[in-house]
């Protein structure tokens, strides 16, 4: 009587669990590639089942869709790909991105004899449903783009509906955009390790994919053996606020390291600071060179967008001073370039906006309304669409947990995304987690110089020896230059000097989507073709 008695309650409790989602086993269904695998290689393809929010009773579920790279032998424990973003894809849709994953595995003497699963999380790419707003925002309006001079350049209205118009569509499907978040995203990569029999592997997270795994390091230490951390988002940073005092210090050490190799005009963070203001005042029309001529305006907040973005490029870095020289004596031409640049960055716009909303709060300016940035940091999107996005917030920081497992943590010491302080800082709670900085590199450090797949591989040899890889030491700073066909190499997706495609995003992602602005009496510039 006393086993059935026992039993019978053990029953009700696995139902109760079960109906209220507190327990779940995922299935990972092995599937057909939907591209064709490359020759001599072995891949597994397949999808995950998981819930889409595990705090509420709902049947609602998610399909990620997962790739193995398996190695000639398995010699190691596997490695688990956290892209980031929030919002980027994976890259996983198709043969030629294929390829440049297989390129990139390649490059990286750490991944080999490992199993290497990318899989597009929640809300991104080929997983669904995907929070893709595409079809709902025209471009031109969030890029800030005009057709003729008499256009209405206010686009804030415009932007408004159509992110409403997303918002309500996803909604109308039965999406609950409350679950796109960090945490759930962490309980999908846990349960992707189950599903797929593995007891152990490493994380490997670039930018928002490392705020993922200190997420998962935090929820599922058990199933973590080490974590590779590249451009450090740590968990109680509320990123969005931060921006402008990172901008700052980025701004400082270029101003540093270009001044020692006599290669910039003097003070240039105070020309950036003179050009912001200026454009803030008056913002510059500018006009294509294309035969059927498009136009933009051009602020301060837009400048420093620019500048943002550009201090995430090694290869861009190295141009920065002579952009900021030209404009700051009105030759306008490299700006004009940059701002007109093709953007094929690909993400899930509302996969952005459900993480990014719920990770972090709005900006609070009450004492920095002074600062050059501040209209920079005041336009950005993310102030007006949160409120509309997301409309129930909890706290949006989470307390990290002291956690031994082994940890390295890459930074670029240019990078004004995810400065070296937020890693030192992840660092504190990360008794056996080791900062390695690199010098004359921004954003995403493997793939911006081959030391960083050095450093990569030395530490997995054995994750709890200090490192002394010499590379480190002989690393340089950029070496400036002025030529404006090498203006812009920064942009997303193409190849980095290292020969490796890149497999990140900003992060917190800038999409370089401009302000509107109400001036209309600004000069035209244009380059010639």
């Amino acid at each position: 009587m006393d086993q059935f008695f026992f039993l019978a309650i053990a029953t009700v409790a696995f139902l109760v669990c079960a109906e209220c989602g507190e327990m779940y086993g995922a299935e990972f269904k092995k599937t057909n590639c939907w591209f064709e695998i490359p020759r001599d290689r072995t891949m597994t393809c397949g999808t995950l089942n998981v819930p889409e929010n595990r705090k509420k009773k709902s049947t609602n579920q998610v399909v990620l869709s997962v790739v193995v790279f398996e190695p000639d032998r398995e010699r190691h424990e596997p490695i688990v790909f956290l892209t980031g973003g929030p919002g980027q894809p994976a890259e996983i849709g198709s043969s030629e991105e294929i390829d440049s994953w297989w390129e990139f595995i390649g490059a990286q003497s750490w991944m080999v004899g490992r199993r290497v699963v990318v899989v597009d999380q929640r809300g991104i790419g080929k997983s669904a449903p995907n929070l893709d707003c595409s079809q709902y925002f025209e471009s031109d309006h969030w890029n800030g783009i005009l057709s003729n001079v008499g256009e209405d350049n206010r686009f804030y209205e415009a932007k408004r509906k159509e992110l409403i118009a997303c918002r309500t569509a996803l909604v109308a499907r039965g999406i609950d955009l409350d679950a796109y978040n960090t945490e759930e995203n962490a309980g999908d990569i846990d349960d992707l390790r189950s599903a797929l029999g593995i007891e152990k592997w490493v994380l490997y997270g670039v930018s928002y994919g490392t705020r993922l795994a200190l997420e998962v390091m935090n929820q599922h230490p058990e199933g973590v053996s080490a974590s590779i951390l590249d451009s450090v988002v740590p968990l109680d940073v509320n990123y969005l606020n931060e921006d402008g005092p990172n901008l700052e210090r980025s701004l400082k050490i270029l101003e540093r390291d270009c001044q020692k190799a006599n290669s910039c005009m003097q003070g240039i963070s105070h020309v950036v600071q003179t050009i912001a203001r200026q454009l803030d005042r008056q913002p510059l029309l500018l006009r294509s060179a294309e035969k059927e001529a498009r136009y933009t305006y051009v602020s301060g907040a837009d400048f420093l967008d620019l500048i943002f973005g550009m201090l995430y490029d090694r290869d861009a870095i190295s141009t920065l001073p002579e952009l900021i020289r030209r404009t700051y004596e009105q030759d306008f031409r490299p700006l004009t370039e940059i701002s007109f640049e093709p953007d094929d960055l690909e993400i899930s716009q509302g996969m952005d906006y459900s993480v990014t909303c719920s990770d972090s709060d709005l900006p609070d300016m009450s004492d920095k309304r002074d600062q050059y940035w501040a209209k920079w940091v005041e336009s950005d999107d993310y102030s007006w669409a949160c409120p509309l996005w997301i409309l129930e917030r909890g706290p949006a920081q989470k307390r990290p947990r002291r956690t031994d497992i082994p940890t390295l943590l890459l930074s670029g010491e240019y990078d004004p995304a995810t400065p070296t302080a937020w890693a030192n800082h992840a660092a504190e709670t990360l008794p056996f987690g080791q900062v390695v900085v690199f010098r004359g590199v921004g954003h995403d450090v493997i793939d911006s110089d081959p030391c960083g797949s050095k450093v990569a591989a030395d530490f997995l040899a054995n994750p709890r020896r200090k490192l002394t890889t010499d590379c480190i030491g002989q690393m340089e700073v950029p070496q400036f230059t002025s030529s404006i066909e090498r203006m812009w190499s920064g942009v997303e997706g193409q190849t980095t000097p290292s020969g490796m495609n890149t497999r990140h995003i900003r992060s917190p992602i800038r999409a370089g989507w401009r302000i509107p602005i109400s001036h209309k009496q600004e000069v035209i510039v244009s380059i010639s073709p």
